[in-house]
């Protein structure tokens, strides 16, 4: 039953807009219990679904300690959103005792079976712990599977030296990695690295470009750079408020 969470939530969304009250509460506890006949016989994206719905408190009370034992249930066939979850859960004390050993030893089994979410979790504790190799390993495990947040990381570290040796060069491409999928920090970033010709060619248009990406994408600091440098911020057409 993949997807079963989000196909629940949309169901429930149309019901809205055809049905009376009533009609929606009941159709809404059918679909609860259908869901949840389903996890009871063991299958595991019913269990996730089921478990999200208490966790939200969709269609029944929030019940995060109940949420966590079905999740329990989910990640012990091996379901990578329900490991990830179950391990936010224990790093957070939410719904179980907090057990930092737990949560990363989720967040581990679900990164080695390549959940990018899990391996940007696992890499945030190294780090913030300071096993920075550690960390390096993760967030560049999952900035080659695409994760901007991580693409960004590893940018950050090969810049400074943190985890790997300083590769400015590396730190150029994961930077443009991330900042080709709108990351702001890394737009930012690579923007100053063109502005001050660090490991790039000196390019003040590529500079300004950048800049400008950043601040329409929320980094107030991009701003700062393009008023220091009296640089108009140009919108593009695409996100432009119609009237």
């Amino acid at each position: 039953m993949k997807k079963s969470f989000l196909i629940i939530a949309i169901q429930i969304l149309l019901i809205s807009s055809a049905a009376t009250a009533g009609q929606i509460t009941e159709m809404n506890k059918r679909a609860f219990m259908a869901v949840k006949a389903k996890a009871n016989k063991g299958e595991a994206n019913s269990q996730f679904a089921l478990a999200g719905m208490y966790f939200q408190g969709i269609v029944t009370e929030k019940d995060h300690k109940k949420a966590a034992s079905i999740y329990r249930k989910a990640a012990d066939q091996g379901h990578l959103k329900a490991m990830f979850n179950l391990g936010v859960m224990y790093q957070k004390g939410d719904g179980v005792e907090q057990n930092m050993d737990e949560a990363i030893k989720l967040f581990h089994e679900a990164a080695e079976s390549g959940d990018t979410k899990s391996m940007m979790h696992i890499a945030d504790i190294y780090y913030d712990d300071d096993s920075i190799k550690k960390a390096f390993y993760w967030y560049k495990k999952a900035a080659d599977s695409g994760y901007p947040a991580a693409q960004y990381k590893v940018g950050h570290m090969y810049k400074y030296g943190l985890g790997t040796p300083k590769d400015l060069q590396q730190a150029k491409t994961y930077l443009n990695k991330s900042a080709l999928q709108s990351y702001p920090q890394a737009q930012f970033v690579l923007g100053k690295m063109y502005h001050d010709g660090q490991g790039v060619l000196k390019n003040l248009e590529e500079a300004k470009a950048l800049m400008q990406q950043a601040y329409l994408n929320g980094s107030a600091k991009a701003k700062i750079v393009l008023d220091k440098n009296n640089w108009d911020i140009e919108i593009p057409d695409e996100v432009h408020l119609q009237e």
